[in-house]
């Protein structure tokens, strides 16, 4: 099958992949999670690449998912809505309740086009969002997904879902707070604003802006440093990382014993160690 949704470049250990569909501005359809989820499959399973980049087709790097689809399915019958005579909160807890009974993994209740997220938060080798222009809704949770965001200064993003009566279920109720702080996260939520790529970096969403002309290119640089280096490490390192994020000081410093113990093993630390004492930049390999 010839991608319809994307476009796919392998260049050297980088494989970079472009969200491609103008006429949505690259909205997340099941079709391009498809494509997309076959490349990330040739990205796991070959040790040659090492490092991810994510970016759109200009002017936007994702519009969110396919408001079409949302449209059509909802002409579809539905259940009633919930009694306005009780809470919100009791109508969430009651429908969370009933989730826990249908005994399923968390990933078998992850529908559709938002299961990406996920999947790019879940990636074992390293990960870069080139935000080149509207990160809108689950466009932008597709790029906090990535583990570095660079953006273009065109880039704008937007938690939008509140606009469309939704709320974010794109993993962002997670990855905000931890990445900008409670307050900042629900006043986002709360109102849809749409933000530059200026005040993206300031709260702390983006790595680094880049003049758009030079995003594609400054963007392969820093991941070809990456791609050069002991990208084994990095795996045990963010694995720690998420892992520390649930626990106390002294339990992430036990975690890291086995991560180090691990490390100590592969041909990287060895040839690291070895260019330290030769006085020579360090050839890694990623194992």
């Amino acid at each position: 099958m010839n991608p319809n949704f994307i476009k796919s470049e392998i260049v050297d250990n980088i494989l970079l992949i472009t969200m491609h569909h103008p006429p949505t501005r690259n909205a997340i359809s099941l079709d391009m999670l498809e494509e997309i989820e076959k490349e990330l499959d040739v990205f796991e399973s070959d040790p040659d690449l090492r490092v991810l980049v994510l970016t759109g087709s200009d002017p936007s790097f994702c519009s969110g998912a396919n408001v079409k689809n949302m449209d059509e399915d909802n002409q579809k019958p539905k259940k009633q809505p919930p009694s306005t005579g009780r809470s919100p909160w009791d109508v969430l807890n009651e429908a969370w309740d009933d989730q826990k009974l249908q005994n399923k993994r968390p990933r078998d209740l992850i529908e559709g086009v938002r299961y990406l997220p996920l999947r790019l938060h879940n990636l074992q080798k390293p990960s870069i969002a080139a935000v080149n222009g509207s990160a809108i809704g689950l466009g932008m949770g597709i790029a906090l997904s990535c583990d570095i965001r660079i953006a273009s200064e065109n880039a704008i993003f937007s938690e939008m879902f509140v606009r469309r009566g939704l709320i974010p279920a794109d993993g962002s109720c997670w990855q905000l707070p931890r990445m900008i702080g409670l307050g900042n996260t629900l006043l986002l939520q709360y109102t849809g604003e749409t933000i530059n790529s200026e005040k993206a970096e300031k709260l702390g969403i983006v790595n680094k802006i880049i003049q758009h002309e030079n995003l594609m290119e400054e963007t392969l640089e820093l991941a070809s440093v990456i791609g050069n280096g002991a990208t084994y490490s990095m795996s045990l390192i963010k694995r720690l990382v998420h892992k520390s994020l649930h626990v106390d000081f002294e339990e992430s410093l036990s975690l890291a014993g086995p991560a180090q113990d691990l490390a100590r093993q592969s041909y990287d630390h060895k040839e690291g160690v070895r260019a330290f004492i030769e006085k020579r930049f360090p050839k890694f390999v990623g194992h």
